[in-house]
């Protein structure tokens, strides 16, 4: 029976170690909270923004996009300098520019060959020597096997027109 007895005893100095503390839980949030401090940085001060009074000092609308300035067709008509022919009738691959086409291809024989142009909508169209395409008035001089020769017309700001040769490569993708 000595085997009870041991038993007997080690339970009692379980019991005796494991004393619960007396303090109460309220009293230690309580104490825990009084000696909190917090550490908030003050705010810097709020800026004043102080609006001009608008004044209205010429007649064109602040809030619209200005346009570039019209020049009369009778003054550009006694311009002394190269003039395109804007009464042609425009075609179907002059709405786009010329960084949006892709050149696909090119078909024909010697004598007349045509270039296959996808436009970013996914049509393809075919475009030979005298079309127009790009945004600039730009005529096709030359369609070749791996590109296109287009010349292009740029406004000069004085009523003059100023001629630029860009070419458009066949595309490998």
């Amino acid at each position: 029976m000595m085997f009870p007895r041991y038993l007997m005893i080690m339970l009692c100095l379980l019991l005796v170690g494991c004393r619960a503390n007396d303090d109460s839980i309220s009293m230690f949030i309580s104490n825990t909270h009084s000696a909190a401090k917090a550490r908030i940085d003050p705010l810097p001060a709020q800026f004043e923004f102080i609006a001009d009074e608008f004044v209205m000092t010429d007649s064109r609308v602040p809030f619209v996009r200005p346009y570039p300035k019209q020049m009369d067709t009778a003054e550009t008509s006694n311009k002394s300098c190269w003039q395109p022919n804007l009464q042609r009738e425009f075609m179907a691959l002059e709405s786009y520019s010329l960084d949006t086409l892709t050149m696909k291809g090119v078909l024909g024989d010697r004598k007349q060959l045509w270039a296959l142009i996808y436009t970013p909508e996914g049509q393809l169209m075919k475009i030979k020597e005298g079309h127009y395409l790009g945004l600039n008035h730009g005529q096709v001089q030359r369609v070749g096997s791996r590109s296109i020769d287009i010349d292009e017309i740029l406004p000069d700001g004085a009523g003059c027109w100023l001629k630029r040769t860009t070419h458009l490569a066949l595309s490998q993708q």
